[in-house]
This record gives structure tokens, sequence and C-alpha cells, in this order.
């Protein structure tokens, strides 16, 4: 009895071993491929299909309210027909951002407390952080007018009640 005991434990035993060993590769494997897919140059790159030079416009998707209440937000993009006319072009120079272009002329909830200067504006996204930050370029810093998260550009911003929040969701309507 002691020696069926002894070979089970010992066959136990190996076949722990080998999981472990199985276990440590995969994980090896795995911490290599993820530090393989952190190269910040391909990660803001456009694909080789891709023209270098090109724009991509951007339509507003959603325009989220926020309050205490809703702390998902409501979708309130359908109930205003001015929201339709607000649009973003990002300019692409080399497969990176280097420009964008608003169109905003009759949006009534403006999401920024400075004024974006007509037209072509030079710019350009930020992947030092989290989320990416699309910034302008000009005279002083570089201000942050968007935050791209999973294929979307968001503006987040407040209006006069501050217990209100609003966020504008762009999605591609190239694709």
């Amino acid at each position: 009895m002691k020696n069926e005991e002894s070979e089970n434990s010992k066959f136990i035993n190996s076949k722990t071993q080998i999981i472990k060993k199985y276990a440590l590769i995969l994980t090896v494997i795995s911490v290599l491929s993820a530090l393989a897919g952190c190269d910040d140059n391909n990660r803001t790159r456009m694909s080789s299909d891709y023209p270098s030079d090109h724009d991509i416009n951007y339509s507003l998707f959603h325009v989220y309210q926020y309050d205490e209440v809703n702390i998902n937000g409501i979708d309130i993009a359908q109930k205003f027909d001015f929201f339709d006319t607000f649009k973003l072009i990002l300019h692409y120079t080399d497969g990176k951002i280097s420009a964008v272009t608003f169109n905003n002329e009759d949006i009534s909830f403006f999401p920024y407390s400075y004024e974006i200067p007509a037209g072509k504006v030079d710019a350009y996204l930020d992947t030092t952080v989290l989320p990416n930050e699309l910034r302008i370029t000009g005279s002083g810093p570089d201000l942050v007018i968007a935050y791209f998260v999973d294929g979307e550009f968001s503006i987040p911003f407040k209006l006069d009640c501050p217990s209100v929040d609003y966020k504008y969701t762009f999605k591609s309507v190239n694709q």
C-alpha cells in the first residue's frame, strides 16, 4: 500500500513539474509578444496600404449628456439637427497626423473655452499619454482638442451647469 502511494505521489509530482514548466514557457512567450507589440513607431503610423498623405473625415456619432442620475450618459445627438454639421477632418503627412480642420459652423454647444482657428490647423497625436491626445500647435502651449480611444475621438466638456457634463464622440466616415 505504501509503495502504491509513493508511486502515485511521484506520478503527481512529475505531472505538476511538467505543468509548471509549460506555464513558465507560456508566460515568457506572452511577455515577449507584449513587448514586441509596443513599438511606438509602428503604433502611430498608418498601415502600408494607406497612402502616406491623405485625409480622414470624422463625423459626430454621439453627444452624451452626463449628470448625477445618468452616470452612463444619455445620447442627445438625435434631439438637435445642428449636431449633423459638426465634422472633424484629420490630415496625414508621411503617415502621421499633421493637421486638423473643424467644420463647426452651426454648433450651439462649443466645447472649448478658447478659439480654434478657422481652416487647417497644425496638429499631432500625442501617444505618450493614455488616452492619446489630439493636440493643436501654435503660439503658446499645445492645446488638447480631443482624446483618441478605441478608434474614436472624444471631446469632453462642460457648459454653464457645473453638475452636467457632455462628450462629443466622432467616428470615421471613410470606412
